[in-house]
């Protein structure tokens, strides 16, 4: 098996053999809207796309330790696909809306999203496949080392009437700071070999703030350069529960006040399910200027999806706001 090193959760084996042979460099970057440092390292040769890796040291077939989710319960699931094969989880933010990981995405590729249903081949008479008409990535995206900025939307073709199947999930306030061992939970159709994936999985999380997962995860690499900084959140399962290949992209949610609410995006992690490695997930709060700056260009063809993105906004503000 491969030495232990940062792999990212949508599964690509050149990608992630390469960051493999990194555990000891993990670069320095910027967070938030701070373009990133020249990189110490050779850009790497493409973004993750195609086959997931066999890289999280579990033979298994779904979120390490999670177990099958229900229908309807996690309506805001998306699979992010290529030629009707899954590549990245990814979350429904509004109408016409997904939200997932900037390493998701490749250039000049036809994307397609699907919804509504809990397995990703099969379609159920809930499911909607729409195509993917444009894609925004964060400008300082940066897969040097430890990743910052992985942030990218989808604008699905037309907007998509919501069911019992299809709903939004709510985004957080920029003040918004999710407090650390607050449980959440992760979803997504991660697999660790090329068999049919299982239905979708959830599995429950602690959330770790950033300041804390970086002293981890600085001590179980032996590393003195910070590895994780502002701009993520970290989940953590002593029962070994994590997200892994195949899951990026997708949503880690917490329920506040009766309102489920998206604090993070799959990112990358070392291995998964590993004891003493926190998962690391892009925090959405954090990016929320961001995200509204775009979704709001839509806003004359989506009215009423965007009224329900700034409804939840407003709703975390009076609710959940430290």
């Amino acid at each position: 098996m491969a030495p232990a090193g940062v792999a990212l959760r949508s599964g690509s084996l050149g990608l992630l053999v390469w960051l493999l042979l990194l555990p000891r460099r993990l670069s320095e970057a910027r967070a938030g809207g701070t373009a990133p440092p020249s990189p110490p390292l050779a850009p790497l040769g493409g973004r993750p796309r195609g086959p997931r890796a066999p890289g999280c040291g579990h033979r298994s077939m779904r979120i390490v330790g999670g177990m099958p989710a229900a229908e309807k319960k996690w309506p805001w699931q998306v699979s992010l696909q290529i030629n009707n094969q899954h590549i990245c989880g990814g979350s429904l933010i509004a109408r016409q809306w997904v939200l997932t990981a900037a390493h998701c995405i490749s250039g000049d590729v036809e994307y397609t999203v699907k919804m509504g249903d809990t397995h990703v081949k099969h379609t159920s008479r809930m499911a909607v496949k729409v195509p993917v008409r444009d894609i925004v990535v964060h400008k300082y995206y940066n897969p040097i080392g430890s990743i910052q900025n992985d942030i990218a939307l989808a604008l699905l073709d037309f907007p998509v009437n919501y069911s019992s199947h299809i709903q939004p999930v709510c985004i957080p306030e920029k003040a918004f700071m999710v407090q650390a061992g607050t449980k959440c939970w992760v979803t997504g159709w991660g697999k660790l070999d090329e068999k049919a994936p299982t239905q979708l999985q959830e599995a429950e999380q602690n959330i770790i703030r950033y300041e804390e997962c970086n002293e981890l995860l600085k001590k179980e690499l032996a590393n003195d350069n910070d590895i994780v900084r502002k701009g993520v959140v970290c989940g953590y399962s002593t029962q070994g529960k994590d997200s892994c290949q195949g899951d990026s992209g997708g949503p880690l949610v917490c329920d506040f006040n009766s309102t489920w609410v998206q604090v993070g995006i799959v990112s990358w992690g070392i291995g998964c399910g590993r004891r003493g490695y926190p998962g690391v997930y892009t925090e959405v709060s954090f990016y929320k200027d961001w995200l509204i700056d775009h979704v709001t260009q839509a806003s004359s063809q989506d009215s009423a999806g965007f009224f329900i993105l700034s409804l939840c906004l407003l709703l975390l503000g009076i609710l959940v706001t430290p």
